[in-house]
């Protein structure tokens, strides 16, 4: 696990971590893997605006804590970012003056 990520392995959760809403940094491919699947995981990508990497298997398992990785794993923000923003309006609705920790 890196510093403020969580490492996600397998095609089913980092297809569900995608629909969820989960805030994906970096989807890491199987090179040469296009199948059905696949693909799916890599439009969802691209969709939500993912760095896509296509790295070979021997780079997938050493980034694998499970080793069960399907060929596709994916580093999500450990917590979710909010946009000052909504941080403000979020305050003003409270009536509360805002508090930030930049």
């Amino acid at each position: 696990m890196r510093y403020e990520e969580l490492t996600i392995e397998g095609r089913n959760a980092v297809l569900e971590a995608f629909r969820s809403g989960k805030t994906i940094d970096r989807l890491f491919v199987l090179d040469g893997c296009q199948d059905g699947p696949v693909r799916t995981i890599v439009r969802e990508a691209k969709k939500h605006d993912t760095i896509v990497n296509f790295v070979p298997k021997e780079r997938l398992d050493s980034m694998s804590e499970t080793g069960h990785h399907q060929g596709v794993m994916a580093y999500a923000a450990a917590y979710e970012y909010a946009e000052v923003e909504d941080i403000l309006k979020i305050a003003e609705e409270k009536g509360e003056p805002p508090f930030l920790f930049l």
